[in-house]
Protein backbone atom coordinates (compact mmCIF):
# COMPACT_ATOMS: atom_id res chain seq x y z
CA UNK A 1 0.00 0.00 0.00
CA UNK A 2 1.80 3.23 -0.94
CA UNK A 3 1.21 5.65 1.92
CA UNK A 4 2.41 9.33 2.49
CA UNK A 5 4.25 10.30 5.21
CA UNK A 6 2.29 12.91 6.90
CA UNK A 7 -1.03 10.46 5.97
CA UNK A 8 0.03 7.31 7.78
CA UNK A 9 -2.65 5.69 8.88
CA UNK A 10 -3.38 6.30 12.47
CA UNK A 11 -4.30 4.04 15.03
CA UNK A 12 -7.70 4.75 16.91
CA UNK A 13 -7.01 3.90 20.63
CA UNK A 14 -9.69 3.77 22.83
CA UNK A 15 -9.67 5.15 26.18
CA UNK A 16 -8.72 2.28 27.60
CA UNK A 17 -7.06 -0.88 25.51
CA UNK A 18 -5.66 -3.91 25.34
CA UNK A 19 -5.37 -7.83 27.21
CA UNK A 20 -5.95 -9.23 30.69
CA UNK A 21 -6.81 -11.94 33.34
CA UNK A 22 -7.93 -15.41 31.76
CA UNK A 23 -10.48 -16.11 35.00
CA UNK A 24 -14.08 -16.23 34.41
CA UNK A 25 -15.89 -13.58 36.17
CA UNK A 26 -19.24 -14.30 37.43
CA UNK A 27 -21.15 -12.32 39.98
CA UNK A 28 -19.62 -11.81 43.30
CA UNK A 29 -22.26 -9.40 45.23
CA UNK A 30 -25.76 -8.01 43.78
CA UNK A 31 -23.85 -4.56 45.05
CA UNK A 32 -21.16 -2.71 44.69
CA UNK A 33 -19.68 -0.82 47.85
CA UNK A 34 -17.17 2.17 46.99
CA UNK A 35 -15.13 3.89 49.31
CA UNK A 36 -13.80 7.58 48.27
CA UNK A 37 -11.20 9.75 48.71
CA UNK A 38 -11.35 13.36 47.10
CA UNK A 39 -7.47 15.27 47.21
CA UNK A 40 -8.78 18.77 46.31
CA UNK A 41 -10.34 20.85 49.21
CA UNK A 42 -13.55 22.20 50.01
CA UNK A 43 -15.02 19.27 47.71
CA UNK A 44 -18.63 19.26 49.33
CA UNK A 45 -20.04 16.58 47.06
CA UNK A 46 -19.27 13.69 44.23
CA UNK A 47 -21.11 12.70 41.08
CA UNK A 48 -22.24 9.11 40.73
CA UNK A 49 -23.20 8.03 37.51
CA UNK A 50 -23.83 4.45 36.11
CA UNK A 51 -25.50 3.98 33.34
CA UNK A 52 -29.60 4.88 33.96
CA UNK A 53 -30.10 3.35 37.10
CA UNK A 54 -27.81 5.79 39.49
CA UNK A 55 -27.11 9.67 38.89
CA UNK A 56 -26.86 11.23 41.87
CA UNK A 57 -24.80 13.46 44.13
CA UNK A 58 -22.82 11.81 46.98
CA UNK A 59 -21.98 13.93 50.07
CA UNK A 60 -18.36 14.47 50.65
CA UNK A 61 -17.02 14.79 54.47
CA UNK A 62 -13.81 15.39 55.38
CA UNK A 63 -12.44 14.63 52.06
CA UNK A 64 -14.25 11.17 51.85
CA UNK A 65 -17.27 9.78 50.80
CA UNK A 66 -18.92 6.05 50.59
CA UNK A 67 -21.68 5.09 48.38
CA UNK A 68 -23.63 1.79 47.02
CA UNK A 69 -24.54 0.93 43.64
CA UNK A 70 -26.77 -2.10 41.94
CA UNK A 71 -23.54 -4.60 40.44
CA UNK A 72 -23.47 -4.37 36.58
CA UNK A 73 -20.61 -5.32 34.36
CA UNK A 74 -22.62 -4.21 31.07
CA UNK A 75 -22.26 -0.79 32.17
CA UNK A 76 -19.37 2.26 32.32
CA UNK A 77 -19.94 3.62 36.12
CA UNK A 78 -18.19 7.57 35.87
CA UNK A 79 -17.21 9.41 39.40
CA UNK A 80 -16.48 13.07 39.12
CA UNK A 81 -16.42 16.56 40.31
CA UNK A 82 -14.89 19.23 38.46
CA UNK A 83 -12.18 18.43 36.57
CA UNK A 84 -11.19 15.14 37.63
CA UNK A 85 -13.10 11.70 37.04
CA UNK A 86 -12.83 8.22 37.78
CA UNK A 87 -14.48 5.19 35.60
CA UNK A 88 -15.10 1.72 37.06
CA UNK A 89 -17.16 -1.42 36.94
CA UNK A 90 -19.43 -1.96 39.26
CA UNK A 91 -18.48 -5.96 39.48
CA UNK A 92 -19.74 -6.80 43.05
CA UNK A 93 -16.16 -6.39 45.06
CA UNK A 94 -15.69 -3.38 47.09
CA UNK A 95 -13.62 -0.34 45.35
CA UNK A 96 -11.70 2.44 46.61
CA UNK A 97 -11.76 5.57 44.70
CA UNK A 98 -8.93 8.05 44.84
CA UNK A 99 -10.33 11.46 42.88
CA UNK A 100 -7.04 13.89 41.81
CA UNK A 101 -4.87 14.72 38.85
CA UNK A 102 -4.30 10.57 38.45
CA UNK A 103 -7.80 9.01 39.88
CA UNK A 104 -7.28 5.64 40.28
CA UNK A 105 -9.59 2.79 41.42
CA UNK A 106 -8.60 -0.72 42.99
CA UNK A 107 -10.51 -3.44 44.26
CA UNK A 108 -10.10 -5.06 47.33
CA UNK A 109 -10.27 -8.76 45.66
CA UNK A 110 -7.66 -8.10 42.73
CA UNK A 111 -8.04 -11.64 41.78
CA UNK A 112 -11.57 -11.75 41.16
CA UNK A 113 -11.94 -8.33 40.20
CA UNK A 114 -13.23 -6.97 36.64
CA UNK A 115 -12.43 -3.94 37.37
CA UNK A 116 -8.32 -4.44 38.18
CA UNK A 117 -8.93 -6.02 34.92
CA UNK A 118 -9.94 -2.70 33.58
CA UNK A 119 -6.99 -0.92 35.21
CA UNK A 120 -4.42 -3.90 33.25
CA UNK A 121 -6.56 -2.96 30.25
CA UNK A 122 -5.66 0.95 30.34
CA UNK A 123 -1.89 0.19 31.42
CA UNK A 124 -1.10 -1.89 28.04
CA UNK A 125 -3.19 0.62 26.00
CA UNK A 126 -2.10 3.48 27.01
CA UNK A 127 2.07 1.52 26.58
CA UNK A 128 0.93 0.73 23.00
CA UNK A 129 0.17 4.30 22.34
CA UNK A 130 3.25 5.05 23.68
CA UNK A 131 5.23 2.62 21.48
CA UNK A 132 3.26 3.69 18.38
CA UNK A 133 3.93 7.38 18.56
CA UNK A 134 7.58 7.19 19.53
CA UNK A 135 8.45 4.40 16.65
CA UNK A 136 6.81 6.33 14.16
CA UNK A 137 8.05 9.69 14.92
CA UNK A 138 11.60 8.23 14.88
CA UNK A 139 11.10 6.79 11.55
CA UNK A 140 10.21 10.50 10.58
CA UNK A 141 12.70 12.12 12.13
CA UNK A 142 15.48 9.95 10.47
CA UNK A 143 17.79 12.23 8.11
CA UNK A 144 19.69 9.45 6.82
CA UNK A 145 16.42 7.93 4.87
CA UNK A 146 14.61 9.08 2.09
CA UNK A 147 11.19 10.01 1.78
CA UNK A 148 10.47 6.47 -0.28
CA UNK A 149 12.80 4.55 2.49
CA UNK A 150 10.42 6.45 5.14
CA UNK A 151 7.08 4.95 3.58
CA UNK A 152 8.62 1.33 3.20
CA UNK A 153 9.62 1.54 6.96
CA UNK A 154 6.28 3.04 8.58
CA UNK A 155 4.42 0.46 6.23
CA UNK A 156 6.86 -2.93 8.31
CA UNK A 157 6.39 -1.17 11.38
CA UNK A 158 2.42 -0.71 11.10
CA UNK A 159 2.12 -4.16 9.69
CA UNK A 160 4.20 -5.66 12.84
CA UNK A 161 2.40 -3.45 15.36
CA UNK A 162 -1.16 -4.07 14.26
CA UNK A 163 -0.78 -8.01 14.55
CA UNK A 164 0.60 -7.80 17.85
CA UNK A 165 -1.63 -4.98 18.78
CA UNK A 166 -5.28 -6.90 17.11
CA UNK A 167 -4.21 -10.43 18.83
CA UNK A 168 -3.75 -8.74 22.02
CA UNK A 169 -7.28 -6.95 22.11
CA UNK A 170 -9.04 -10.07 20.10
CA UNK A 171 -7.82 -11.87 23.89
CA UNK A 172 -9.11 -9.51 25.83
CA UNK A 173 -12.44 -8.91 23.87
CA UNK A 174 -13.11 -12.89 24.09
CA UNK A 175 -12.12 -13.03 27.60
CA UNK A 176 -14.22 -10.14 28.74
CA UNK A 177 -18.21 -11.02 26.42
CA UNK A 178 -19.84 -10.25 29.57
CA UNK A 179 -18.32 -7.35 30.81
CA UNK A 180 -17.48 -3.45 29.28
CA UNK A 181 -14.02 -4.32 29.05
CA UNK A 182 -14.94 -6.16 25.61
CA UNK A 183 -16.38 -2.80 24.15
CA UNK A 184 -12.85 -1.24 24.32
CA UNK A 185 -11.36 -3.79 22.71
CA UNK A 186 -13.86 -3.89 20.03
CA UNK A 187 -13.02 -0.14 19.78
CA UNK A 188 -9.69 -0.64 18.83
CA UNK A 189 -10.64 -4.18 16.51
CA UNK A 190 -13.48 -2.55 14.59
CA UNK A 191 -12.06 -1.50 11.30
CA UNK A 192 -9.32 -4.72 11.46
CA UNK A 193 -12.30 -7.19 9.94
CA UNK A 194 -14.49 -7.48 7.58
CA UNK A 195 -18.12 -7.32 8.11
CA UNK A 196 -19.16 -10.88 8.40
CA UNK A 197 -16.09 -11.66 11.13
CA UNK A 198 -17.24 -8.52 12.59
CA UNK A 199 -21.24 -8.92 12.67
CA UNK A 200 -19.87 -13.09 14.45
CA UNK A 201 -17.80 -10.88 17.07
CA UNK A 202 -20.84 -8.56 17.97
CA UNK A 203 -22.94 -11.80 18.57
CA UNK A 204 -20.73 -13.13 21.79
CA UNK A 205 -21.92 -10.59 23.56
CA UNK A 206 -23.92 -11.22 26.21
CA UNK A 207 -27.49 -9.87 25.85
CA UNK A 208 -27.11 -6.80 28.08
CA UNK A 209 -24.24 -5.72 26.16
CA UNK A 210 -26.27 -6.20 22.66
CA UNK A 211 -28.27 -3.63 24.01
CA UNK A 212 -25.38 -1.00 24.68
CA UNK A 213 -25.71 1.96 21.70
CA UNK A 214 -22.09 1.38 20.62
CA UNK A 215 -22.97 -2.04 19.75
CA UNK A 216 -26.38 -1.45 18.28
CA UNK A 217 -25.04 1.19 15.80
CA UNK A 218 -22.05 -1.43 14.96
CA UNK A 219 -24.84 -3.88 13.78
CA UNK A 220 -26.77 -0.99 11.93
CA UNK A 221 -23.79 -0.09 10.15
CA UNK A 222 -22.88 -3.67 9.11
CA UNK A 223 -26.15 -4.55 8.18
CA UNK A 224 -26.35 -1.25 5.99
CA UNK A 225 -22.89 -1.91 4.10
CA UNK A 226 -23.94 -5.70 3.39
CA UNK A 227 -27.13 -4.19 2.16
CA UNK A 228 -24.92 -2.10 -0.36
CA UNK A 229 -21.87 -4.23 -0.90
CA UNK A 230 -20.02 -4.55 -4.06
CA UNK A 231 -22.67 -5.93 -6.64
CA UNK A 232 -25.48 -4.48 -5.62
CA UNK A 233 -27.97 -1.35 -6.64
CA UNK A 234 -27.60 1.77 -5.07
CA UNK A 235 -30.01 2.67 -2.83
CA UNK A 236 -31.91 6.17 -3.30
CA UNK A 237 -32.05 8.77 -0.70
CA UNK A 238 -33.41 12.50 -0.76
CA UNK A 239 -32.07 15.52 1.02
CA UNK A 240 -32.40 19.35 0.70
CA UNK A 241 -29.25 20.35 -1.00
CA UNK A 242 -28.09 24.34 -1.40
CA UNK A 243 -28.90 24.50 -5.70
CA UNK A 244 -27.64 27.67 -6.09
CA UNK A 245 -27.05 31.24 -4.15
CA UNK A 246 -29.51 34.37 -4.31
CA UNK A 247 -28.79 37.53 -5.12
CA UNK A 248 -29.34 38.95 -1.55
CA UNK A 249 -27.20 40.51 0.48
CA UNK A 250 -25.58 38.77 2.38
CA UNK A 251 -26.19 35.65 -0.14
CA UNK A 252 -28.50 33.08 1.48
CA UNK A 253 -28.78 29.32 0.48
CA UNK A 254 -31.51 28.42 -1.85
CA UNK A 255 -32.86 24.80 -1.12
CA UNK A 256 -34.37 22.10 -2.77
CA UNK A 257 -34.98 18.42 -2.24
CA UNK A 258 -32.70 16.49 -4.79
CA UNK A 259 -32.17 12.67 -5.03
CA UNK A 260 -29.38 10.53 -5.14
CA UNK A 261 -30.89 8.96 -8.47
CA UNK A 262 -30.55 12.44 -10.00
CA UNK A 263 -26.79 11.69 -10.08
CA UNK A 264 -26.42 7.78 -10.64
CA UNK A 265 -27.79 4.88 -12.70
CA UNK A 266 -27.62 7.50 -15.38
CA UNK A 267 -25.52 5.84 -18.07
CA UNK A 268 -22.11 7.18 -16.88
CA UNK A 269 -19.65 5.88 -14.20
CA UNK A 270 -19.74 7.30 -11.07
CA UNK A 271 -17.05 7.97 -8.35
CA UNK A 272 -19.09 9.63 -5.41
CA UNK A 273 -16.97 11.02 -2.48
CA UNK A 274 -18.68 11.47 0.46
CA UNK A 275 -16.72 14.34 2.22
CA UNK A 276 -17.01 16.93 5.06
CA UNK A 277 -15.22 20.40 4.62
CA UNK A 278 -13.72 20.08 8.16
CA UNK A 279 -12.43 16.78 7.48
CA UNK A 280 -8.52 17.23 6.82
CA UNK A 281 -8.27 13.74 5.18
CA UNK A 282 -11.21 14.49 2.46
CA UNK A 283 -9.50 17.09 1.67
CA UNK A 284 -5.69 15.88 1.48
CA UNK A 285 -8.10 13.14 -1.01
CA UNK A 286 -9.24 15.77 -3.55
CA UNK A 287 -5.94 16.45 -5.41
CA UNK A 288 -5.87 12.33 -5.98
CA UNK A 289 -9.77 12.52 -7.48
CA UNK A 290 -8.99 15.95 -9.28
CA UNK A 291 -5.91 13.97 -11.50
CA UNK A 292 -8.48 10.92 -12.22
CA UNK A 293 -11.53 13.06 -13.05
CA UNK A 294 -9.43 14.75 -15.44
CA UNK A 295 -7.88 11.34 -16.92
CA UNK A 296 -11.23 9.88 -17.32
CA UNK A 297 -14.06 12.81 -17.36
CA UNK A 298 -14.17 12.67 -21.61
CA UNK A 299 -14.79 8.57 -21.43
CA UNK A 300 -18.45 8.58 -19.75
CA UNK A 301 -16.97 9.22 -15.94
CA UNK A 302 -18.40 11.46 -13.29
CA UNK A 303 -17.30 12.77 -10.00
CA UNK A 304 -20.04 13.69 -7.54
CA UNK A 305 -19.21 14.75 -4.11
CA UNK A 306 -21.77 14.48 -1.41
CA UNK A 307 -21.13 16.60 2.04
CA UNK A 308 -21.70 14.98 4.85
CA UNK A 309 -21.94 15.38 9.01
CA UNK A 310 -21.27 19.20 8.10
CA UNK A 311 -20.55 21.17 11.57
CA UNK A 312 -20.59 24.83 10.14
CA UNK A 313 -22.93 26.84 7.61
CA UNK A 314 -23.77 25.32 4.03
CA UNK A 315 -21.52 28.50 2.77
CA UNK A 316 -18.13 26.88 3.92
CA UNK A 317 -19.04 23.81 2.10
CA UNK A 318 -19.83 25.71 -0.91
CA UNK A 319 -16.77 27.79 -0.40
CA UNK A 320 -14.47 24.87 0.43
CA UNK A 321 -15.39 23.75 -2.62
CA UNK A 322 -14.84 25.82 -4.56
CA UNK A 323 -11.18 26.73 -2.80
CA UNK A 324 -10.36 23.18 -3.72
CA UNK A 325 -10.93 22.98 -7.02
CA UNK A 326 -13.59 20.52 -6.95
CA UNK A 327 -15.42 21.23 -10.48
CA UNK A 328 -17.89 18.90 -10.42
CA UNK A 329 -21.78 17.69 -9.22
CA UNK A 330 -22.42 18.20 -5.48
CA UNK A 331 -24.87 17.18 -2.83
CA UNK A 332 -24.17 18.93 0.48
CA UNK A 333 -26.27 19.92 3.53
CA UNK A 334 -26.98 15.36 3.56
CA UNK A 335 -26.20 15.12 7.11
CA UNK A 336 -26.61 11.58 8.62
CA UNK A 337 -28.91 10.33 5.90
CA UNK A 338 -26.51 8.55 3.10
CA UNK A 339 -23.85 7.53 5.50
CA UNK A 340 -26.76 5.47 7.55
CA UNK A 341 -27.70 3.97 4.41
CA UNK A 342 -24.29 2.87 3.30
CA UNK A 343 -22.91 2.36 6.81
CA UNK A 344 -19.94 4.45 6.12
CA UNK A 345 -18.79 5.17 9.37
CA UNK A 346 -15.80 7.50 8.49
CA UNK A 347 -15.15 9.83 5.77
CA UNK A 348 -13.82 10.27 3.12
CA UNK A 349 -14.91 7.31 1.68
CA UNK A 350 -15.21 6.64 -2.13
CA UNK A 351 -17.93 4.59 -4.19
CA UNK A 352 -17.50 3.44 -7.65
CA UNK A 353 -21.09 3.25 -9.47
CA UNK A 354 -21.99 2.00 -12.90
CA UNK A 355 -23.80 3.23 -15.24
CA UNK A 356 -26.64 1.20 -14.83
CA UNK A 357 -26.55 2.01 -11.00
CA UNK A 358 -24.53 -1.04 -9.54
CA UNK A 359 -22.16 -0.73 -6.87
CA UNK A 360 -18.82 -1.65 -8.59
CA UNK A 361 -16.38 -0.73 -5.46
CA UNK A 362 -16.06 0.95 -2.28
CA UNK A 363 -13.85 2.02 0.59
CA UNK A 364 -10.85 2.60 -1.80
CA UNK A 365 -8.62 5.39 -1.25
CA UNK A 366 -5.20 7.62 -2.19
CA UNK A 367 -4.71 8.32 -5.99
CA UNK A 368 -3.27 4.27 -6.66
CA UNK A 369 -6.61 3.13 -5.14
CA UNK A 370 -8.86 5.55 -7.06
CA UNK A 371 -6.81 4.75 -10.54
CA UNK A 372 -7.00 1.03 -10.19
CA UNK A 373 -10.74 1.38 -9.16
CA UNK A 374 -11.54 3.20 -12.35
CA UNK A 375 -9.24 1.94 -14.81
CA UNK A 376 -10.60 -1.15 -14.20
CA UNK A 377 -13.77 -0.20 -15.90
CA UNK A 378 -12.48 2.89 -18.02
CA UNK A 379 -9.32 1.62 -19.94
Amino acid sequence: MNINIMKIRSILFATLGVAVMASCTGRVSDVTEITGTVVPENITDVKVVLGTVVDTLVPVTDGRFTVTVPTDMSVLGVVSVAHYAANFIADGTPLTIVLDEKSTVTSKYPKISVQERLNAFSEADAAYAEEYGAKRMEIIADTLLTDEEKQEKLQEFYASFMKDYKSHNEKAYLENTDNFISLFALQNLRYEYEDAELDSLLNLLVPELQEHSFVKSMKEAVAARVATSEGKMFTDFTVNSVVGMTRSIPPQPKYAEVKFSDYVGKGKYVLVDFWAPWCGPCKREIPNIKKVYEKYADKGFEVLSIAVWERQPVEVTINTAAELGMDWQHINNAGSVPTSIYGIEGIPHLMLIGPDGTILKRGFHGLDGIEAAVSEYLK
